[in-house]
């Protein structure tokens, strides 16, 4: 009976879920910048965006049905760093990582190796920083840059753990832009003072059961850090709006980042050099739930 009645939740929430996400497109086709995109150059189509949050909340629905949080949500059973990682980070990750618009030469790495831009700044492999994820794309033939990374804890990690994750991301993240100025043929493409301004890396934060997304760019010198959005991430059902955020902002980060990959092979501006005084601004708007 209780089986049941979870599925009739499910479908229910999954039909008001797939109601906002209709209601946003119809903003997003009202909007004149927007219009007249070629779906799939860097912007995903309506029924891509549909199956990816219909995967999305059939992974939620796995951790909700599992005694393992359902014990964590109502009895503070605590839950281990690898469970969460495996049973609900990766998959949702996955999800949203996985064939981006374009199809751009990316893969990502969990944890198995050092970070490449911390190894150049430290000197060594051996003392090179392990990220929990990231995602590294090949702009050209030798020429791999490290664009999202991700760190994270227990659900229940404490506050000196999520900050310490915090600077970890910073630190990779400066790391991989100042990449772009040691590696030959990472300078060869950047060599454009356009590029420079378009790149963004991104960074994910699990900062106990919120995720927080982040991106690092560097503007005339100064490296700029700023949260362009954060979202609970719901191991229990919860509220259609709830779940939604998570959504949003899983969805805004593989926008972010197909749009920043695609500004970077294919920008028409040149200029000529990175000293060029030409300025060019980048935006990537993303719908609100209303």
């Amino acid at each position: 009976m209780c089986g049941k009645n979870q599925e009739r939740q499910y479908s229910a929430l999954s039909l008001s879920i797939y109601k906002i996400i209709h209601n946003e497109e119809s903003k997003i086709n009202l909007d004149e910048d927007l219009s007249n995109v070629e779906f799939g150059k860097w912007l995903d189509s309506s029924e891509r965006l549909q199956e990816m949050a219909r995967r999305v909340l059939e992974s939620l629905f796995k951790v909700w049905k599992s005694p393992k949080y359902e014990a964590y949500t109502k009895k503070g059973k605590p839950v281990n760093e690898g469970s969460y990682v495996c049973e609900v980070l990766a998959p949702l990750i996955n999800i949203v990582m996985s064939e981006l618009p374009g199809n751009p030469a990316v893969w990502d790495i969990w944890g198995e190796e050092g970070s490449s831009a911390s190894t150049i700044r430290k000197g060594s492999r051996k003392y090179a920083r392990k990220p929990d994820y990231m995602t590294v794309v090949q702009l050209e033939k030798g020429a791999e840059l490290e664009i999202v990374y991700l760190e994270t804890g227990r659900p229940d990690s404490s506050q000196d753990k999520r900050q310490r994750d915090h600077k970890k991301l910073i630190r990779f993240s400066k790391d991989s832009i100042d990449t772009t100025r040691k590696i030959s043929k990472l300078k060869r493409v950047f060599n454009i003072s356009s590029k420079r301004r378009i790149l963004s890396i991104f960074s994910i934060n699990i900062a106990g059961d919120v995720m927080e997304l982040y991106a690092m760019r560097r503007e005339s010198g100064i490296y700029k850090y700023c949260l362009i959005e954060e979202a609970p991430i719901p191991l229990h059902m919860t509220s259609p709006s709830a779940i939604y955020q998570l959504i949003h902002a899983l969805m805004t980060l593989r926008m972010a980042v197909a749009c920043t990959i695609h500004k970077i092979l294919y920008d028409s501006y040149s200029g000529d050099s990175e000293h060029s005084s030409g300025e060019m601004a980048v935006t990537v708007s993303t719908p609100k739930n209303s």
